[in-house]
């Protein structure tokens, strides 16, 4: 779970360098509690480039923002490494990093936590190894043979 629970806490995401093309729309939908009050919203973002932007405001006073989903599509023409981090009081703390290629999909859920979803649709799995013989492993495209 991710939970912003300060008026100093917000969520910020950068690229590791410029965009070609297309900046990567950022999606964040988020339930705020409060003593009285339970209401959801969504914050829509594009990032910019090796600048931070903030994909999700801090919660106001009182008030506790748990975070129920982000999605960062990898829009532009090239592939893009992208990092999510929570900002508190101007320092960052580092939550995810993820290189996408073209189409694929960063993805935070509450139930599942973070993945990457290829163009197909397809969930990427693997610790990003590349592919070769590793010894008594083998990897070809993401599949691990021994």
């Amino acid at each position: 779970m991710i939970r912003l629970d300060a008026t100093n806490r917000k969520l910020q995401a950068v690229l590791a360098g410029a965009i070609t093309t297309s900046q990567l729309p950022c999606t964040v939908s988020y339930s705020d509690k409060t003593s009285t009050d339970y209401v959801g919203a969504t914050q829509l973002t594009n990032t910019n480039s090796t600048t931070q932007v903030d994909i999700c405001a801090a919660p106001a006073a009182s008030t506790v923002r748990d975070i129920d989903y982000i999605s960062i599509r990898n829009r532009d023409t090239a592939a893009a490494t992208v990092t999510v981090m929570i900002d508190d009081s101007a320092t960052d703390y580092e939550i995810v990093k993820a290189t996408l290629s073209v189409g694929d999909q960063l993805i935070y859920t509450h139930g599942t936590g973070w993945q990457v979803i290829a163009s197909d649709g397809t969930v990427k799995t693997g610790a990003g190894l590349a592919d070769g013989d590793k010894g008594d492993i083998t990897v070809a495209s993401g599949t691990w043979t021994i």
